[in-house]
C-alpha cells in the first residue's frame, strides 16, 4: 500500500536562475500568464518564457491570496531542467536587464506534474531589518500559514513546531552600507503513525514583520506496508538501562557561554560530561550506525616552541606568504577582503587577505588577527592540473611535516595532540540502493593530506582549541593551516578529582526530557531507503544541558537566546 506524505524541499538559493524547455506536451490548450485575475504580470520577455500549465496557475493564483505582495511582481524567469520534475519561477520588481537593481524578488517551485508549491523564496529591501523575530511571532505566523495553506485536515499530518534556528544574510549597497535581513525557522516535522519523521516535514522561516519569507515542502511515495510500528519498540526502561556504558557518555573541556544577564563575567573554561546524542534502534537498543567515514584518535606528543606568524600589512602579508609557501617567483598583489559583518554581532577580531598572482595560476588567503597581525590561517591554490598526478610522498613523510610545523608554531601550553583521522571503509551497500545511479568515488582532498588536531589536557580533549594542517602530496610542503585562536590565559580546571561517567550519566538521564521515539530515513549517497527506521532520541532541539565534571552538578544550557 502507497501513500503521498510531504517531506522537506531544498529551498531555492537567490540567485538560481532558470533555464526555460519546451514543455508544450504538458501544458493545456490556453493555458497562459494571463489566464487569471490573480496573475502576475509578464514583462517584455514573455515570448523567451515557458508557459505555466494550468494545474500551477491555480497554485500560484492561491499563493498570491496569502502573500498579496506577489501579485506586483514581474515573472522574469520559467521552466525546467532537463529530465527534472520541477516547474521553476523567478519574479522580480525590474525587468530582466535590470535585475541587480531590484527592490524585491522571489523565486518559487513547484511539481510540473501535479501543480503542487515545493517552495518559495522571497527577498524584499523594504523587509530589511535587524531585529531578530521572537520564538512566540515566529510560530504564531507560521503555524496561520500552515493552517491557511493547508486547512484544518491537512494540518493533522504534520506534529506541534519544532527547530527555532535562527539564520541571517545581507547584502552590500554600491556606496558601502549594509542591508541586513534576520529571520527564525520553524518547522512541523511530518508525523507517522503519530510519530515525527526527523528532519523531514514543512519549514517556514518569518522576519520581523510577521512575513514568510520562506516555505519548503516536496511530495514522495512511501510503501507503507514496511514501516515499523510503534508497538515493536523495546520500552524505554530498558533501552535506558542498556544505555549504562562507558561510550555513552563524552568528557571533554569547553568553553563555557556567558549568560545574557551578566555580560561582564568572563566566560571560563569548564570540564563537562555531555550524552552520546546518537540514535538507538528502537527495536534492538543499539546505537544506529551511520555511513560516515570511520575515524581513529591517536595521540600525538608535542615540544612546542612557541613561534607566532606575524603580518601587520599587505606588504608584510606577500612576504610570509612567499616564505611560507615558496612562491618567490610569482608576482601578483595583495589585498584586504572586507567580509560583511552583521551590525548585531561583535565587530570580528580578524582581518582576511586576498592574493593572486597576474597569470592567475595562483592564489593564496590569509587570516590575521586585527590588533596585532598574529597569523591565524592561510591557504595556497594552485592549478589543478598538478594534483591529479600520483602522490610522492606517503601520508607518513606528510605526517612528519605537519608536526614538525605545529611543532614550531602552535601555542605553548600544547603539549599533546589528539589526531583525527578518517578512515574510509568501503561499506556495505543497502539492497535498496540502486548501483547504477551511484556517483563515481573520488578523493575529496585531491592532491593534498589534511591532518586535524585538538589539543589534549591531562588526556582530555580540549573542544575548542583546534590545529589543521595540509601537506601537498607532490611537494611534502605545508599548502594550508589553521592555527588555535584562542585567548583563553586562564588555568584548565583539574580533572583528577572529578565525579565518575557512571554518577554524570545517571545525573544526565535524570534531568534530561525522556527518550522521545521517532523515524529517521537512512539515506545511501544521495538515494534515499524505501522506508524509515523506528529510533529512540533524546530531545536536542528544545533542550541541551551537561553535569559540571567537577561538582557532579546538572547544568542547564540555552537553546537560543530567548532562553538566556
Amino acid at each position: 500500500m502507497k501513500r503521498t506524505l510531504p517531506l522537506t524541499a531544498l529551498f531555492l538559493s537567490s540567485s538560481l536562475m532558470l533555464t526555460p524547455s519546451v514543455l508544450a506536451e504538458e501544458v493545456e490548450s490556453g493555458a497562459t500568464q494571463a489566464t487569471s485575475t490573480q496573475t502576475v504580470k509578464a514583462t517584455e520577455t514573455t515570448e523567451a518564457l515557458t508557459p505555466i500549465p494550468s494545474a500551477i496557475q491555480k497554485t500560484m493564483d492561491r499563493l498570491f491570496t496569502l502573500q498579496p505582495e506577489l501579485k506586483k511582481l514581474n515573472i522574469i524567469t520559467s521552466g525546467s531542467r532537463e529530465g527534472s520534475q520541477l516547474f521553476l519561477i523567478g519574479l522580480s520588481d525590474r525587468p530582466e536587464e535590470e535585475i541587480e537593481k531590484e527592490d524585491m524578488s522571489a523565486y518559487l517551485e513547484f511539481d510540473r506534474h501535479t501543480g503542487d508549491l515545493l517552495s518559495f523564496n522571497i527577498q524584499a529591501t523594504a523587509w530589511a531589518s535587524e531585529k531578530l523575530p521572537s520564538r512566540q511571532l515566529a510560530q504564531d505566523t507560521a503555524e496561520r500559514f500552515l493552517m491557511e495553506w493547508f486547512g484544518t485536515e491537512g494540518r493533522k499530518q504534520f506534529g506541534k513546531s519544532t527547530r527555532y534556528s535562527d539564520s541571517s544574510s545581507a547584502a552590500r549597497n554600491e556606496d558601502g552600507s549594509i542591508v541586513s535581513w534576520r529571520t527564525r525557522s520553524v518547522e512541523f516535522p511530518l508525523l507517522l503513525n503519530g510519530i515525527p519523521i526527523e528532519n523531514k516535514g514543512v519549514r517556514l522561516d518569518v522576519d520581523s514583520f510577521g512575513h514568510i519569507t520562506n516555505y519548503s515542502y516536496n511530495l514522495v511515495d512511501v510503501d507503507t506496508t514496511k514501516i515499523p510500528k510503534p508497538d515493536t519498540a523495546l520500552p524505554i526502561e530498558e533501552v535506558i538501562k542498556n544505555m549504562t556504558t562507558a561510550d555513552s557518555i563524552l568528557l571533554n573541556y569547553v568553553k563555557e557561554q556567558p549568560r545574557k544577564d551578566s555580560e561582564d563575567t568572563k566566560t571560563k573554561r569548564v570540564l563537562r560530561y555531555d550524552l552520546d546524542s546518537r540514535y538507538i534502534h528502537a527495536q534492538t537498543g543499539k546505537k544506529v550506525l551511520n555511513t560516515w567515514p570511520k575515524l581513529t584518535e591517536t595521540k600525538t606528543v608535542l615540544h612546542p616552541k612557541g613561534q607566532t606568524l606575524v603580518a601587520r600589512s599587505e606588504e608584510e602579508v606577500k612576504q610570509l606568504l612567499a616564505k611560507l609557501f615558496d612562491i618567490n617567483s610569482a608576482t601578483g598583489t595583495v589585498r584586504i577582503d572586507q567580509p560583511i559583518d552583521f551590525p548585531w554581532e561583535k565587530e570580528s577580531p580578524y582581518l582576511y587577505y586576498q592574493f593572486y598572482t597576474e597569470d592567475g595560476q595562483v592564489s593564496a588567503y590569509m587570516r590575521t588577527d586585527k590588533k596585532t597581525g598574529q597569523v591565524y590561517s592561510a591557504s595556497l591554490l594552485t592549478n589543478e592540473e598538478q594534483k591529479k598526478q600520483s602522490a610522492r610522498i606517503t601520508e607518513e613523510q606528510a605526517f612528519t611535516v605537519a608536526r614538525d610545523f605545529l611543532e614550531t608554531y602552535a601555542d605553548s601550553s600544547t603539549t599533546e595532540l589528539e589526531l583525527q583521522q578518517e578512515i574510509f571503509e568501503e561499506p556495505e551497500i543497502p539492497s535498496w540502493v540502486d548501483k547504477s545511479k551511484l556517483p563515481e568515488m573520488t578523493d575529496d582532498l585531491k592532491g593534498k593530506y589534511q591532518f586535524d588536531f585538538t589539543k589534549l589536557h591531562q588526556g582530555i580533549p580540549v573542544r575548542d582549541h583546534n590545529y589543521q594542517v595540509d601537506i601537498d602530496k607532490q611537494t611534502g610542503r605545508v599548502v594550508a593551516f589553521s592555527l588555535s585562536a584562542s585567548s583563553e590565559k586562564t588555568e584548565l580546571p583539574d580533572s583528577r578529582n572529578i565525579v565518575t561517567k557512571e554518577e554524570a550519566l545517571a545525573t544526565l538521564i535524570k534531568h534530561r526530557t525522556p527518550l522521545e521515539l521517532k523515524y529517521i530515513w537512512p539515506l545511501y549517497m544521495d538515494q534515499q531507503a524505501p522506508a524509515p527506521l523506528l529510533i529512540y532520541a533524546w530531545d536536542n532541539l528544545n533542550e541541551s544541558g551537561y553535569v559540571d565534571a567537577l561538582t557532579g552538578d546538572y547544568i542547564k544550557e540555552p537553546i537560543d537566546q530567548e532562553d538566556e
